[in-house]
């Protein structure tokens, strides 16, 4: 049976990259959107790492002691889940109104004013993340809007390479503050959120400026790439760390030369560990099968957890504690980590089954579809907005593993990164505007994002037949 809940799963999978490729190629949905990236992380942690368990036997620290009914279980709560996550996020939400106003004036500059951007989003970042964060009580909060302002920086150095896409000087300049960004991130950091956001952002940048504009085919063959790329650059981070509190004390250095050192065993051991989602599928089939029996549900816990957030424990002693610590002492796991740092990924369909699942699994696949379609929403009315349409994609890492959880953390953090980002490019635009590298722009109406007219997709855009399709579409 279980071989046969594994297969449906990959059905699963097919169906909702079907889905994405779907709504892009409709042009109701940007192919590289919140909803894209939600579903990319969904597909990884809960889906790809049930499999591996089901077909492998890679359960990881905890395992479901019914490896027939409860996997029969998952696959129906995971299919609700989606199900209603996509009615959501389809849904014409009254609250949608509130992300079409009307263009308010920004900044915009050339190719020089955007690199000037990201320079001073890189200064701000690294004074968050080297000064302020050792401050007590903001220290933990600096931190957090950091790694939004430094994916900032990231993606404002990839919206100013798409002005002049084949300028080898700027992709150089762009490559440089996104590997700075990545250094800063990472600094006093073991976990991938952070860094993972700090490309992904870029890539953000880089569609939203230059490829959004491509033939649908040439768009989705460069976003596979990318996505491939991105893979192998996970898997070679995720090579590199070691566990416990070394990793963070290492520097770049130290970093690049256990890469150069790492085996072809290395990076294989890393590819699956990757794959496998830190084993948050079969760690939702065990809250499944633990939660409501062994131990008490704990009532929309998610919820009250990232209400929590900001108070710290000390003020606080009676906070709610994360479900990925309690699952450890739960599920009895000893001799992982150092202290009491270690902890599992619930995985989003363990949260529900934590939570009270009757209640957690409409309430939380209903909100988050309709956050994601918010968002996504926004981006789509403010395209000729970058300065609001970057700080969106600036907690993407946060988004892709927010199905591993702990959800109610990474809501959080996704939040900060966000308003860090969008509060760092207001300053940053000021600053620049100063300096003249940049001039306010006019209010303008949004364009609206549903009228496409398929000539675009065929008409030529240049005088040069080699670039035919490259800026098709409706510029922003």
């Amino acid at each position: 049976m279980r071989f046969l809940v594994a297969f449906y799963l990959v059905c699963l999978i097919c169906w909702i990259v079907a889905r994405i490729l779907r709504l892009a190629m409709r042009r109701q949905v940007e192919l590289l959107s919140i909803h894209t990236v939600f579903l990319g992380g969904f597909t990884i942690f809960q889906l790809t790492s049930s499999i591996l368990g089901l077909a492998f036997s890679m359960y990881g620290d905890l395992e479901p002691a019914d490896k027939v009914g409860t996997p029969v279980i998952f696959a129906f709560v995971a299919t609700i889940f989606l199900i209603l996550f996509e009615w959501s996020y389809k849904r014409e939400w009254a609250l949608l109104r509130r992300a079409r106003t009307p263009g308010k004036g920004d900044w915009d500059g050339g190719a020089g004013g955007w690199i000037f951007l990201s320079i001073v989003l890189l200064a701000i970042g690294g004074f968050l993340k080297f000064v302020l964060m050792w401050i007590p009580l903001i220290g933990i909060l600096a931190s957090q809007a950091a790694a939004g302002v430094l994916a900032a920086a990231a993606a404002s150095a990839a919206w100013a390479w798409s002005r002049n896409f084949r300028n080898p000087m700027l992709m150089a300049i762009a490559g440089i503050i996104l590997l700075a960004a990545i250094a800063f991130v990472s600094y006093q950091s073991f976990g991938r959120r952070g860094v993972v956001g700090i490309p992904l952002a870029f890539a953000w940048g880089l569609y939203y400026g230059y490829w959004r504009g491509l033939p649908m085919g040439l768009l989705i063959r460069r976003v596979t790439i990318a996505a491939v790329a991105g893979l192998v650059l996970l898997s070679v981070y995720t090579a590199t760390r070691r566990e416990g509190g070394n990793y963070e004390r290492q520097t770049l250095v130290d970093r690049l030369a256990a890469i150069s050192q790492m085996r072809a065993e290395d990076f294989s051991a890393a590819l699956t560990a990757v794959l496998s989602g830190q084993n948050s599928g079969p760690l939702s089939m065990w809250a499944l099968e633990t939660y409501g029996s062994a131990y008490p549900y704990n009532f929309l816990h998610q919820i009250k957890f990232f209400v929590a957030m900001p108070v710290p424990r000390n003020i606080w002693a009676n906070k709610p504690y994360p479900l990925a610590k309690d699952m450890v002492h739960h599920g009895s796991i000893r001799n992982k980590g150092s202290g009491d740092v270690f902890n599992v990924g619930p995985g989003i369909i363990g949260h529900i089954a934590h939570d009270f699942p009757f209640i957690a699994l409409p309430v939380y696949a209903i909100g988050i579809g309709l956050i994601v379609r918010f968002l996504d929403e926004r981006v789509r009315w403010a395209l000729h907005r970058p300065f609001v349409m970057i700080p969106i994609g600036c907690a993407l890492g946060q988004t892709i593993a927010f199905s591993r959880g702990e959800a109610g953390l990474f809501m959080w953090n996704g939040m900060m990164a966000l308003l860090g980002a969008w509060f760092a490019m207001r300053l940053s635009g000021r600053f620049a505007m100063m300096f003249g590298a940049m001039g306010q722009t006019d209010p303008t109406e949004p364009w609206d994002p549903l009228y496409w007219d398929p000539a675009w997709d065929e008409q030529p855009t240049s005088n040069d037949p080699a670039e035919d399709g490259v800026l098709a579409g409706p510029q922003t």
